[in-house]
């Protein structure tokens, strides 16, 4: 599935609550981990009042003890200490893809939480809009830190309801048969209070013709849905499915709580079919709300023009 997972780390203790994900997908899938520090030009003092790093001796030591605290033996775990000459962090992470061919990216986010949102502006939102490398995103909780042991099931995973096999899905699938986890599959359906983008003039121009049609998207959602589960059932793994009504990220978010999500997985903006409810990026809004890890699939370019 992964097979090199690269872990950023700026010193702190809350960036450690990435570390216990990375050992779990390192031991089930038994990738290589590369270690990583930027160093800043000009750094602060402190970071997330901690002592900040300063550098590159002092890095090379602070991800060697990390490597020795988190990850067992058996596994490579390679350290790097980067010199920052790009224009901010995110950029240097993400400019090492060619350099280590890694495949997936974990890390945890710093950001404000509930309505100033986890990660808009953060260094983990950047590195997921600007790469092409699935990426892990994993919250922190301040008041437990180390982080505890990671999980990944029941697995939560958001469909757009594209006729095409969504890629979130197809990673979960090979996620939950390495570690016998659950699927739970949810799609949403926009109301006329709820529609978003390029629907919502409609609404208020016609609103009985554009009700019409989301109650027909609905339909055609609810056998989409039902296709899908089958296709994961097929496979052997645990699956149930929800079709809910409303505001995409608050519904996503809602539904993680209820059903005691332990990761959602989901590409991170829709293709064809219902692309009205993913219009403004769903995966950002939703990130905002979730408190559980996200792993965000990157549609590739052919894919996301459809």
């Amino acid at each position: 599935m992964f097979t090199h997972l690269l872990v950023p780390l700026d010193g702190s203790a809350l960036a450690e609550s990435a570390l216990p994900a990375a050992s779990f997908f390192g031991e089930r899938c038994g990738a290589s981990v590369t270690l990583i520090h930027v160093v800043e030009d000009n750094p602060p003092t402190a970071i997330h009042g901690e002592h900040h790093l300063k550098s590159r001796t002092e890095a090379e030591e602070y991800l060697r003890d990390a490597a020795s605290r988190y990850f067992d033996r058996k596994l490579k775990v390679d350290c790097h200490v980067h010199t920052m000459v790009e224009a901010g962090v995110a950029q240097a992470i993400t400019h090492h893809q060619a350099e280590f061919d890694h495949d997936l990216i974990v890390m945890c986010t710093h950001g404000r939480t509930g309505a100033n949102n986890l990660v808009f502006g953060s260094i983990a939102q950047k590195i997921a809009a600007l790469g092409t490398v699935p990426v892990l995103i994993v919250r922190p909780d301040r008041s437990n830190v180390p982080a505890p042991a990671f999980a990944v099931t029941p697995m939560l995973v958001p469909l757009d309801g594209s006729q095409e096999h969504d890629p979130g899905l197809a990673a979960a699938e090979e996620l939950a048969r390495r570690v016998n986890g659950e699927i739970h599959l949810l799609l949403v359906v926009p109301t006329l209070a709820t529609i978003p983008g390029q629907w919502e003039d409609s609404t208020k121009i016609l609103p009985t013709s554009t009700g019409r049609m989301l109650e027909m998207a609905a339909e055609e959602a609810a056998s989409y849905l039902e296709a899908q589960r089958l296709a994961v059932a097929t496979l052997g793994i645990p699956v149930s499915t929800e079709l809910d009504r409303g505001e995409p990220a608050k519904v996503i978010a809602e539904c993680a709580e209820r059903q005691n999500s332990q990761l959602v997985v989901f590409a991170t903006h829709g293709r064809a079919g219902m692309e009205a409810i993913w219009e403004g990026s769903v995966a950002s809004r939703a990130l905002s709300r979730v408190t559980v890890p996200v792993l965000l699939i990157p549609l590739a370019k052919q894919e996301s023009s459809r």
